[in-house]
């Protein structure tokens, strides 16, 4: 797997990661029609991209999907 194509497994990973777990508190938030929570959630998935976006940055290199499925694994949320 070449550089290009670890950095699209990695990019894919870390956003199912995100919607998961900001994304669906967003959606859920809409649903109820409750605007603080939807704007609380909204800010929390955003604060989820920039952070995925700044720790891309600083990685000397990309992680192997091994490596990511190791240090990710605590986030599984398929049946």
């Amino acid at each position: 797997m070449n550089e290009r194509e670890q950095l699209e497994v990695w990019a894919l990973r870390r956003a199912e990661e995100i919607v998961l777990r900001e994304g669906v508190g967003l959606m859920q938030a809409a649903q109820w029609l409750d605007k603080k929570l939807t704007v609380r959630t909204s800010k929390q998935l955003r604060k989820a991209i920039c952070d995925s976006l700044l720790e891309a940055m600083a990685l000397p290199r990309l992680p192997s999907p091994q490596e990511q499925a190791h240090s990710q694994g605590k986030i599984d949320a398929r049946p």
